[in-house]
């Protein structure tokens, strides 16, 4: 009796699934540990232009100071991007970039523009 009617649901299943409207789109599954990435259309509010310096590491030991800026490993006085690195700090560096100074901190990103008065940065 139970294999009947076990059997009777699972033919009625299958029949309610073979009848459903083939319309529908299959939904595609989300990796839950991909990082976060910014629609391409703009949904994202922050995004705009990309950041001309990013730091994502420092170094700073006995012997010598490292600094990850752009995903290039730099030490004082080499450059990037047309800047040069002047001053590695515990969580920002110092880049001259022509005639002004730009300050970027450990984890955030600057777009290049110099320092004025009212800007937060240190």
């Amino acid at each position: 009796m139970f294999r009947a009617l076990a059997l009777a649901l699972l033919v009625l299943a299958a029949a309610a699934y073979a009848a459903e409207p083939e319309t529908k789109t299959p939904r595609a599954l989300k990796d839950p540990t991909e990082p976060y990435r910014p629609a391409a259309n703009g949904g994202d509010l922050r995004a705009g232009p990309a950041p001309r310096f990013r730091l994502t590491a420092v170094l700073i030991s006995p012997t010598r100071r490292v600094a990850v800026v752009n995903g290039t490993p730099l030490q004082e006085g080499q450059r990037v991007a047309g800047a040069e690195l002047v001053k590695i700090d515990a969580h920002s560096v110092q880049l001259r970039d022509g005639d002004h100074d730009v300050v970027v901190q450990l984890g955030n990103a600057r777009s290049g523009a110099p320092r004025s008065e009212g800007d937060s940065a240190p």
